[in-house]
């Protein structure tokens, strides 16, 4: 906030004296910090007030009846008199009425502006009062009745003055009464505004306040109701005779003699309230001063200027409804107000409800949820000429009347979601929409007439792509839908067969998802509508189904799983002439078995894909093997997932072998190709696992081109054979190729990144980049979080990487707290022995190791080793790694021998598999060298002493993982130390099971 002489404390209702004040103050030179001036919009209100306060030479406090009634002006005052402890008489009293000061105050001199006869005299007594000495300007200030832009003199207010009474709980809507402000601020010119929005919006409310607020800068300020030409021009007379305007019985004369008297006099505004017509109000419209027109209508382009009122932000909204319903618990304000859509009569309506029933807001808001008719009373609020469904009813019947195609439109409209419309899809699909609504959509021509004949009456907003209604008008359209020719049930009925129409059939492809999103919302609200109406069906089931695998292309899995069951439901009760396609249905229980395999509902997704497997080979062999290989390939990864490596390479090879006979698409051989590639990784055949991924990534860069999702896909996975082979350089090269790809296409938050990011973090993490991973880890965490995924598979991965990670980095307890959130969402999703709970414990025991909690590392690694050997058999790669760990665990244990022998059994597996230059092969040799010092034996099983297995440690780390690598300092300090006799540290292999981006492998 910028530094100033002054801070004007005041009270709202002192608004005019503030802004008088502050503006003889800066003409003379000071500066001044006036809230209505200088604080923006969603700034924190108490913030600014306290920087204020510190910042300001002095606070002015504007002081009347109000302002000493409010606390939040006592804290104002308060604080600037505590400050004057120095003696710098920091705080300025200004009187603007007789109010009695509080004893606080009483010593203090006040300015005393209350008994000023003019302006002039006032203007004088506030520059005297804040100076040393007079310094009487050389001109004098211009009286506010000679035309200058300067305020008024509050206590002079307007001669004529005859509007309705201010709301006292108006909230809000500052920067449109500014705006208003500036735009009518123009002297000897002739300027009208037209404030226009949808009934309920609150525009008269705005035009009250504005004409109480700003007053003081006018002689005569009066209201006309203007919906009735008669009305209208009775408004005129009456303040023609309030004006001495004689009268001759010629309604022209009378009006040609108030608008020269109004133009002779200056400084009025004119207010016309719901005022519809701008042709009939043209010839109406005085000059010479300020006219403010509220409308429904937004056409007053070339008459007015058109200022769009919109519902009250969710600030604006909260606030209203804690002024207005001071006696209720806030928790509750937020949720009433979205639920209202912040329309502001609707609120005042649910708080005049509230009030009177003396009902909590939770109890309002389920009688709204159930009942919406019960919820809204009869009769209006107080000050409000009409109810929530009155403030429309005229609209709605005019249009009724003036434009059946509109009448429809809005209708239609009024059965899908409030926002995003889309016109151009209305048109496209018109095919689809019933006879009543083509002429309006199957055109230009026609959308535009419809489309105007609805903003005339602000019931829509509408943009060259989308139309939008409030929420509450589409409740009204419905309810009296329901009395009409065209009842709910049927419009429900033909909204779905215009998005069954529309809405992509391939809906899981990336090229498809822009439409797709958009679609989605209309698809939400029809089937809420269909449940209120009875509406059931194939038609809707398949629309349904289309959705779910748009959402779990787009990895939104819950949502996905309450469609596809909705979908299935609706199946189940299908009469036989209503029953699909066997091969639809096999299709869409395909699409369903993927999404529980995604959300780790295996044995769910096993009997889905086993019970098609079954169905597809007792058909003849020609009709299989479309979908028998989509089929086999889906059960194959889900097998190699769960660690039955025999039974998912059958399925795959079984695939591969139909290449020969069958036109598989190239897509879906990728898919096979890429699977077995996983398959003879996890058996440790690490050449015909590149081989595997290599040839599926051939095949998707063939088909889909090089930036595509699922080249990426095969990327991804390519980098997994190269980060176990030790090849970490390449590894990071491919994800990082796919990574940038991914967020080419879905953006970097997007949930489809998740895999390769953890897979980068897990390959930054060998190569000792542990603040790059680290970021990368927590990159996942965060996406996973934005989208609800905090139980998500992965979320445990994440953990158990970031566990490792910190490990590595000495931070134990960091890292025993993200092992333990690791294990325990493990045992809620897997059994004990899953692939999954093995790297999760062997990670967990490492760190209880270094953490000398032995015997719960000890349960944890016994349980891991043994289920690694079962899952994988006992030579396995990374059964040796587990094994490493094991033996350091045992040499803690005081078990020497055993310690020994299990890490050179790690090792012999490890160089049969890596070669001995791998950088596991360096942590083996280093954890033998630990063990062989620690047990003082001379030599190791393999014949090495404790130095000759840290040379070589030494040697293979230099190499594998660089110089200046955190664990090659780490095993050379080791190497280092045992000549001298100092203990070495044991080192830990952390364990990753690479992830697959599986929502993209579609």
């Amino acid at each position: 906030m910028t530094r100033g002489d002054f801070y004007i404390s005041y009270h709202p209702a002192d608004l005019a004296w503030a802004e008088w004040i502050a503006w003889r103050l800066e003409a003379d030179g000071y500066r001044t910090v006036v809230q209505d001036w200088d604080l923006r919009p969603g700034e924190n209100l108490i913030r600014r007030r306290n920087e204020a306060l510190e910042q300001c030479h002095y606070t002015l406090a504007v002081v009347s009846a109000a302002y000493l009634a409010a606390p939040q002006s006592s804290d104002d005052w308060t604080a600037a008199f505590l400050q004057d402890a120095e003696g710098r008489e920091r705080l300025i009293c200004v009187l603007v009425d007789d109010s009695p000061l509080p004893a606080l105050l009483r010593s203090r001199y006040a300015i005393d502006l209350a008994a000023a006869d003019d302006d002039e005299d006032a203007a004088g007594a506030l520059l005297g009062g804040v100076r040393s000495k007079r310094g009487k300007p050389t001109v004098a200030p211009p009286f506010p009745r000679r035309d200058t832009p300067a305020p008024r003199l509050p206590a002079q207010p307007p001669h004529i003055f005859e509007v309705p009474p201010r709301n006292p709980n108006f909230t809000g809507r500052l920067d449109l009464l500014r705006h208003l402000a500036d735009r009518l601020d123009c002297v000897a010119t002739v300027v009208q505004a037209a404030l226009h929005g949808l009934g309920g919006i609150g525009k008269t409310q705005v035009a009250i306040e504005y004409a109480h607020r700003y007053a003081p800068a006018y002689d005569i300020v009066w209201w006309v109701a203007a919906e009735q030409p008669a009305v209208l021009l009775a408004g005129l007379a009456a303040l023609g005779a309030r004006l001495d305007i004689k009268v001759t019985g010629d309604q022209q004369h009378e009006l040609h003699a108030l608008y020269s008297e109004l133009r002779r006099r200056g400084r009025w505004l004119i207010i016309f309230d719901n005022a519809e017509d701008p042709e009939l109000l043209y010839p109406l419209l005085p000059s010479g001063g300020h006219v403010l027109i509220t409308s429904r209508n937004p056409d007053w382009a070339g008459l007015a200027e058109p200022v769009a009122l919109h519902v009250l932000n969710d600030m604006e909204a909260t606030t209203f409804l804690a002024k207005r319903l001071r006696n209720t618990r806030p928790e509750h304000h937020a949720e009433l107000a979205a639920e209202l859509g912040n329309l502001p009569l609707a609120l005042e309506q649910a708080a005049a409800y509230i009030d009177a029933t003396q009902i909590s807001v939770s109890d309002y808001l389920r009688l709204l949820r159930s009942s919406t008719v019960d919820a809204f009373p009869t009769r209006p609020p107080l000050g409000y000429p009409r109810t929530v469904s009155g403030a429309w009813v005229l609209s709605l019947d005019r249009i009724r009347d003036e434009s059946e195609d509109a009448h429809h439109l809005l209708t239609f409209c009024s059965f899908l979601a409030p926002d995003g419309i889309p016109r151009k899809l209305l048109r496209t699909g018109s095919a689809g929409l019933p006879g009543r609504l083509r002429r309006a959509t199957s055109s230009a021509r026609g959308d535009h007439v419809a489309v105007a004949a609805l903003r005339r009456y602000s019931l829509v907003d509408a943009s060259p792509d989308d139309l939008a209604l409030h929420r509450l008008v589409q409740w009204i359209v419905r309810q009296r839908a329901g009395d009409s020719p065209w009842p709910p049930r049927t419009v429900v009925t033909e909204a779905v067969g215009w998005l069954l129409l529309i809405f992509p059939a391939e809906s899981g492809e990336p090229r498809h998802g822009q439409l797709c999103e958009r679609l989605l919302p209309h698809v939400l609200a029809v089937r809420e509508h269909a449940a209120d109406y009875g509406v059931s069906g194939p038609e809707l089931a398949t629309l349904l189904e289309r959705a779910a695998e748009f959402l779990h292309a787009a990895a939104r899995l819950t949502a996905a799983r309450e469609l596809f069951e909705a979908a299935t439901a609706m199946w189940a009760t299908a009469s036989d002439e209503d029953s699909r396609h066997p091969q639809a249905a096999l299709s869409a229980d395909l699409h369903y078995g993927r999404l529980l395999h995604d959300l780790g509902e295996i044995p769910q997704a096993r009997k889905i894909f086993e019970r098609a497997e079954r169905r597809l080979r007792a058909v003849t062999a020609d009709a299989a093997p479309p979908q028998l290989v989509t089929v086999l390939t889906d059960l194959g990864r889900l097998l190699q997932e769960e660690g039955d490596l025999r039974g998912a390479k059958l399925r795959i090879e079984e695939v591969v072998s139909l290449v020969a006979t069958t036109d598989i698409p190239v897509a879906e051989l990728a898919r096979a190709y890429g699977c077995l590639g996983r398959i003879e990784q996890d058996l440790g055949n690490m050449p015909a696992a590149r081989l595997g991924y290599e040839k599926a990534l051939a095949l998707s860069v063939e088909a889909f081109g090089e930036s595509d999702s699922r080249a990426a896909l095969r990327r991804n996975s390519l980098a997994g054979a190269l980060h176990l082979t030790g090849r970490i350089d390449e590894a990071m090269v491919q994800l990082s190729t796919a990574l940038a790809a991914l967020e080419a296409v879905y953006g970097a938050d997007h949930d489809r990144t998740v895999a390769v990011r953890l897979n980068l973090a897990a390959a930054l993490h060998v190569k000792g980049r542990y603040e790059q991973a680290h970021e990368h880890y927590r990159h996942a965490e965060r996406i996973c979080a934005r989208l609800g995924l905090e139980k998500d598979p992965r979320v445990a991965m994440i953990r158990t990487g970031l566990g490792a990670l910190l490990h590595d980095s000495a931070d134990l307890e960091g890292a025993l707290e993200q092992h333990r959130q690791a294990l325990a969402l493990g045992r809620a999703q897997y059994e004990p022995g899953h692939p999954r709970m093995v790297v999760m414990g062997a990670n967990a025991a490492a760190t209880l190791e270094r953490a000398d909690a032995l015997e719960e590392a000890r349960e944890l690694m016994a349980s891991a080793l043994e289920s690694a050997v079962r899952l994988y058999g006992p030579s396995h790669p990374r059964v040796a790694a587990v094994r490493a760990t094991w033996g350091v665990l045992l040499g803690r244990l005081a078990e020497p021998d055993a310690a020994l022998a299990e890490e050179s059994r790690a090792l012999e597996d490890s160089v049969r598999v890596y070669g001995r230059t791998h950088s596991r092969v360096a942590v083996i040799e280093n954890n033998l060298g630990c063990l062989v010092f620690a047990a003082a034996s001379s030599a190791s099983p393999e014949g090495g002493s404790a130095p000759e297995h840290l040379a070589r440690a030494v040697e293979i780390a230099e190499a594998a993982y660089g110089v200046g690598h955190p664990r090659t300092l780490v095993i050379r300090e080791n190497a280092a130390g045992c000549r001298v006799g100092r203990p070495p540290q044991a080192l830990f292999i952390p364990l990753h099971i690479h992830q697959q981006a599986t929502t993209i492998d579609r």
